[in-house]
């Protein structure tokens, strides 16, 4: 799960230009998932286990097919944010549950491992659901400069709402 993340947080570090905020979440973020990764294949190798490689592939090109659908979006940052989002919500859920597993083995050291990580990824998804009226901001601001970008924003007449909501069809 975590070395599929390593490559969607990285792209989505590329695509949140102009956002800084997002950006320096997310770096920090990929630097702890790679940590998170390294953790947990030392886990499996405790347990007389091996790194999935075959799944660890097949997430990557999930991860990256998923990418590849938002690359030349206009609507890309916040498609990236609910995917954030929704990615650490399912580490959370994953997390938790490995937790329990490794209680209910007696594998203390797993488990101590996974809470610390859990806190982490508890502490993303705050981050992120903390940022998402930024990132939407963002977002109309360049759906405002798409519109109309011929117009300096002193000369726009003021307006009810973003461009986006006075353009018909316009999503």
């Amino acid at each position: 799960m975590e070395v599929g993340i390593v490559d969607t947080l990285a792209k989505h570090i590329a695509d949140a230009k102009g956002q800084p905020k997002v950006r320096a979440a997310l770096s920090k973020h990929l630097r702890e998932t790679k940590r998170h990764a390294t953790e947990m294949k030392k886990a499996l190798v405790s347990m007389g286990g091996s790194h999935p490689v075959l799944k660890e592939g097949v997430s990557k090109l999930v991860n990256l097919a998923a990418g590849l659908v938002t690359t030349a979006a206009p609507d890309t940052i916040i498609k990236n944010a609910i995917a954030d989002f929704a990615t650490e919500h399912f580490e959370i859920a994953c997390y938790s549950f490995l937790i329990e597993t490794a209680t209910v083995l007696g594998e203390s050291t797993i488990a101590r491992t996974c809470k610390a990580i859990l806190k982490e990824e508890q502490t993303m998804a705050r981050l992120l659901q903390a940022q998402m009226k930024e990132v939407h901001t963002a977002y109309f601001k360049q759906l405002d400069e798409a519109i109309e970008p011929s117009i300096t924003p002193q000369a726009r007449p003021k307006q009810n709402g973003p461009a986006s909501k006075r353009v018909k069809g316009r999503k």
